[in-house]
Protein backbone atom coordinates (compact mmCIF):
# COMPACT_ATOMS: atom_id res chain seq x y z
CA UNK A 1 0.00 0.00 0.00
CA UNK A 2 2.91 2.33 0.90
CA UNK A 3 4.38 1.72 -2.63
CA UNK A 4 1.70 2.86 -4.45
CA UNK A 5 1.10 6.01 -2.67
CA UNK A 6 4.54 6.63 -3.02
CA UNK A 7 4.49 5.82 -6.38
CA UNK A 8 1.12 8.27 -6.76
CA UNK A 9 3.28 10.91 -5.23
CA UNK A 10 6.12 10.63 -7.43
CA UNK A 11 3.29 11.03 -10.30
CA UNK A 12 2.16 14.04 -9.53
CA UNK A 13 4.54 15.85 -8.58
CA UNK A 14 6.17 14.82 -12.23
CA UNK A 15 2.44 15.95 -13.24
CA UNK A 16 2.42 19.05 -11.95
CA UNK A 17 6.47 19.89 -12.68
CA UNK A 18 5.59 19.38 -16.40
CA UNK A 19 2.62 21.73 -16.78
CA UNK A 20 4.55 24.70 -16.34
CA UNK A 21 5.29 26.43 -19.89
CA UNK A 22 9.04 26.88 -20.35
CA UNK A 23 10.48 29.32 -23.04
CA UNK A 24 14.01 29.68 -24.16
CA UNK A 25 15.59 31.59 -27.36
CA UNK A 26 16.78 28.95 -29.97
CA UNK A 27 18.82 29.66 -32.71
CA UNK A 28 17.04 29.15 -36.35
CA UNK A 29 19.09 25.87 -36.99
CA UNK A 30 17.78 24.52 -34.26
CA UNK A 31 13.86 24.63 -35.60
CA UNK A 32 12.13 21.66 -37.28
CA UNK A 33 13.41 21.56 -40.95
CA UNK A 34 9.70 22.07 -42.12
CA UNK A 35 9.83 25.47 -40.00
CA UNK A 36 13.58 26.13 -41.44
CA UNK A 37 12.02 25.74 -44.88
CA UNK A 38 8.78 27.61 -44.68
CA UNK A 39 10.91 30.39 -43.42
CA UNK A 40 13.76 30.32 -46.17
CA UNK A 41 10.85 30.04 -48.85
CA UNK A 42 8.33 32.67 -47.81
CA UNK A 43 10.59 34.93 -46.11
CA UNK A 44 14.21 34.87 -47.33
CA UNK A 45 14.21 38.88 -47.71
CA UNK A 46 13.19 38.78 -43.73
CA UNK A 47 16.19 37.92 -40.96
CA UNK A 48 15.14 36.44 -37.79
CA UNK A 49 14.83 38.91 -34.98
CA UNK A 50 14.25 36.06 -32.28
CA UNK A 51 12.86 32.53 -31.91
CA UNK A 52 11.36 31.36 -28.75
CA UNK A 53 10.81 27.41 -28.06
CA UNK A 54 7.56 27.00 -25.73
CA UNK A 55 7.34 23.63 -23.62
CA UNK A 56 3.89 23.58 -22.23
CA UNK A 57 4.36 19.74 -20.87
CA UNK A 58 5.86 16.38 -22.09
CA UNK A 59 3.35 16.63 -25.55
CA UNK A 60 3.27 20.15 -26.29
CA UNK A 61 6.06 22.18 -28.05
CA UNK A 62 5.67 25.61 -30.20
CA UNK A 63 8.08 27.77 -31.68
CA UNK A 64 7.50 31.22 -31.93
CA UNK A 65 9.25 33.55 -34.53
CA UNK A 66 9.88 37.11 -34.94
CA UNK A 67 11.09 38.65 -38.33
CA UNK A 68 13.21 41.73 -37.97
CA UNK A 69 10.04 43.66 -39.83
CA UNK A 70 7.58 42.46 -37.11
CA UNK A 71 5.71 39.64 -38.82
CA UNK A 72 5.08 37.00 -36.36
CA UNK A 73 4.75 33.15 -37.44
CA UNK A 74 4.10 30.09 -35.17
CA UNK A 75 4.80 26.77 -35.89
CA UNK A 76 3.55 23.59 -34.18
CA UNK A 77 6.12 20.91 -32.40
CA UNK A 78 7.08 19.05 -35.85
CA UNK A 79 7.23 22.97 -38.10
CA UNK A 80 4.01 23.21 -39.34
CA UNK A 81 2.90 26.70 -39.69
CA UNK A 82 0.00 27.61 -37.26
CA UNK A 83 -0.68 31.21 -37.87
CA UNK A 84 1.43 33.90 -39.99
CA UNK A 85 0.84 37.61 -38.77
CA UNK A 86 1.93 40.78 -40.47
CA UNK A 87 1.34 42.95 -37.97
CA UNK A 88 -0.88 44.83 -40.14
CA UNK A 89 1.28 44.80 -43.83
CA UNK A 90 0.69 42.11 -46.36
CA UNK A 91 1.71 38.10 -45.82
CA UNK A 92 3.10 36.24 -48.96
CA UNK A 93 0.22 34.96 -50.87
CA UNK A 94 1.65 32.13 -51.82
CA UNK A 95 1.01 30.52 -48.27
CA UNK A 96 -2.84 31.40 -48.46
CA UNK A 97 -4.81 28.71 -50.39
CA UNK A 98 -5.97 29.41 -53.65
CA UNK A 99 -9.54 29.39 -53.00
CA UNK A 100 -9.24 31.73 -50.22
CA UNK A 101 -6.61 33.75 -52.51
CA UNK A 102 -9.82 34.09 -54.96
CA UNK A 103 -12.45 34.62 -52.29
CA UNK A 104 -10.86 37.82 -50.54
CA UNK A 105 -9.54 39.20 -54.35
CA UNK A 106 -13.28 38.55 -55.49
CA UNK A 107 -15.14 39.91 -52.12
CA UNK A 108 -13.11 42.55 -50.88
CA UNK A 109 -10.71 43.58 -54.02
CA UNK A 110 -8.80 46.38 -52.38
CA UNK A 111 -7.84 44.57 -49.27
CA UNK A 112 -4.83 42.40 -48.53
CA UNK A 113 -4.09 39.68 -46.79
CA UNK A 114 -2.79 40.50 -43.50
CA UNK A 115 -2.60 37.69 -41.08
CA UNK A 116 -3.81 33.92 -41.22
CA UNK A 117 -4.02 31.08 -38.66
CA UNK A 118 -4.85 27.37 -39.57
CA UNK A 119 -5.95 24.89 -37.02
CA UNK A 120 -7.27 21.00 -38.24
CA UNK A 121 -10.95 22.30 -39.24
CA UNK A 122 -10.54 25.78 -40.54
CA UNK A 123 -8.85 29.10 -41.28
CA UNK A 124 -9.14 32.00 -40.06
CA UNK A 125 -7.73 35.56 -42.28
CA UNK A 126 -7.47 39.18 -41.34
CA UNK A 127 -7.77 41.75 -43.94
CA UNK A 128 -6.38 45.32 -43.98
CA UNK A 129 -9.81 46.59 -43.77
CA UNK A 130 -9.92 44.93 -40.19
CA UNK A 131 -12.18 42.40 -41.33
CA UNK A 132 -11.43 38.96 -40.05
CA UNK A 133 -12.90 36.09 -41.96
CA UNK A 134 -13.20 32.03 -41.93
CA UNK A 135 -13.12 29.00 -44.25
CA UNK A 136 -12.98 25.53 -43.64
CA UNK A 137 -10.66 23.70 -44.69
CA UNK A 138 -11.47 23.12 -48.49
CA UNK A 139 -11.05 27.11 -48.42
CA UNK A 140 -14.66 27.99 -49.14
CA UNK A 141 -16.18 30.97 -47.25
CA UNK A 142 -17.52 30.09 -43.49
CA UNK A 143 -18.64 33.60 -42.41
CA UNK A 144 -17.37 36.81 -41.24
CA UNK A 145 -15.82 36.82 -37.68
CA UNK A 146 -17.66 39.47 -35.43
Amino acid sequence: MNRIKSMAIVVLVALSTSGFAQKKVINSNQLPANAQTFIKNNFSTNQISSIIEETENLFYKEYKIILKNGTKIDFDKTGNWEEVDGENTAIPLKIVPTAIKNYIAKSFPDTQIVKIKQSNRKYEVEISNGLELQFNKKGQFIKIDD
